[in-house]
């Protein structure tokens, strides 16, 4: 017993020293880095200067999709991920919850676009093959592909993204290895981009330049980051002591530092998700407090929401988002699934009472819920749901 809390012990204190190593490491990456751009000359990048470097994944997705309606860039698109010629394609960005799609009589693309390494979403791409592809647009399965962008890799997405409600069916494997391609846009998008030339057509080509310039800056991939790289290689061997050794035992090195890596950032990310519910949670309770002073009612609360329950037993509250991926607050009319099933007259209601103070977009896709949204708001939020459902004598 005593060797095994021993060992316990130091497995432990090897994951510690882990992290504060990776720790270590990243400051000296970035202090690196900072370094080396305080010293470039004078670059101006005209979309790095709109967005001063927040360039959101609907941008870059509305930028490409601008580019792909170009006939010859299309048609290089098509050539190089995918191997396909095919007469011109209707291009949409952010329709039906896809960040790009091409549509034509017997062929639908499907472009998911990770270039900011957004979270994935619960069977976000056997949704859009199965409820866009083939319910909403009556595509055939063999006439739908998907191309994933990451960052900078070329990963699949997990089954969590892949799979369906019961994580099964993995759609990757419906379509088939020759109707999907994951491309990574620190290496494949921007030598895809860097190879197109149109003739006669300077602001196009301007255009193309630009943003292979904001991609080099964002990946640190341009000509100027050349001997940034370099150092950067150098102090990575160097401060894994492996700068003398042969290439197998650097590349095992670097491979163990990568995995130390991965769980320095699971670990902030479950720090920051800690954080977000705290902070949720505290939010929720100002509220609680500023609403019951105003309205000056005593509200119902539990360990994650408050509220009080209408005449018609349906429930108005707000929970702090304890449950919900993003862990934002949220208001919601919460009903059992039988009686919300039953008795379409007390929807009616609740829809009504929403329109009447104005609120439009909401969810409705939980069969414990009427009704229910996110919110920054939650004062003015249920003050007015409140005042509303006293007006339609719901109180």
């Amino acid at each position: 017993m005593k060797g095994t809390i021993i060992l316990s012990n130091r497995l432990f204190q090897y994951k510690v020293d882990g992290l504060k190593n990776g720790i270590s490491l990243s400051r000296l990456v970035s202090d690196v880095v900072a370094q080396h751009l305080s010293k470039r000359p004078f670059h101006l990048n005209v979309i790095e200067a709109a967005c001063h470097g927040r360039f959101k994944e609907t941008g870059h997705s509305l930028v490409l999709a601008d580019m792909l309606r170009h006939p010859l860039i299309q048609a290089s698109f098509l050539d190089t991920f995918l191997g396909l010629k095919h007469d011109e394609l209707e291009v949409t960005a952010e329709t039906d919850r896809v960040d790009v799609a091409l549509r034509g009589k017997d062929l639908f693309i499907i472009v998911e676009n990770k270039v900011n390494a957004a979270e994935e979403q619960k069977n976000q791409v056997y949704r859009y093959v199965h409820e866009i592809g083939i319910d909403k647009y009556h595509y055939d399965i063999s006439q739908i592909y998907v191309v994933y962008l990451n960052p900078t890799n070329r990963n699949l997405p997990s089954e969590y993204s892949l799979c369906d409600e019961n994580n099964e069916n993995n759609v990757f494997e419906e379509l088939g290895e020759d109707h999907y391609t994951v491309q990574s846009y620190k290496n494949d998008i921007t030598d895809w981009l860097r190879n197109i030339s149109i003739n006669d057509e300077p602001h196009i080509n301007s255009a193309l330049d630009q943003y292979i310039d904001f991609l080099e800056n964002k990946f640190h991939t341009s000509p100027l980051d050349k001997i940034m790289n370099n150092e950067l290689n150098n102090i990575l061997l160097k401060e894994l002591h492996v700068e003398d050794s042969s290439l197998e035992a650097q590349i095992q090195a670097l491979d163990n530092q990568y995995a130390k890596t991965e769980e320095l950032l699971q670990a902030i990310e479950s720090l920051k998700n800690e954080k977000r519910k705290e902070l949720s949670h505290h939010m929720m309770r100002e509220w609680q407090k500023a609403i019951s002073q105003q309205l000056d009612v005593k509200l119902s609360e539990d360990d994650h929401s408050f509220g009080l329950q209408l005449n018609n037993q349906v429930w108005l509250g707000i929970w702090d988002g304890y449950d919900s991926p993003d862990h934002l607050p949220y208001w919601g009319f919460e009903l059992d699934s039988f009686r919300r099933d039953t008795d379409s007259d007390l929807v009616e209601k609740i829809e009504k009472l929403l329109k009447n103070v104005g609120i439009e977009h909401y969810h409705k896709d939980n069969k414990e819920w009427i009704a229910w949204c996110t919110t920054e708001k939650g004062v003015e939020r249920y003050t007015a749901l409140y005042n509303g459902a006293k007006e339609m004598g719901l109180l």
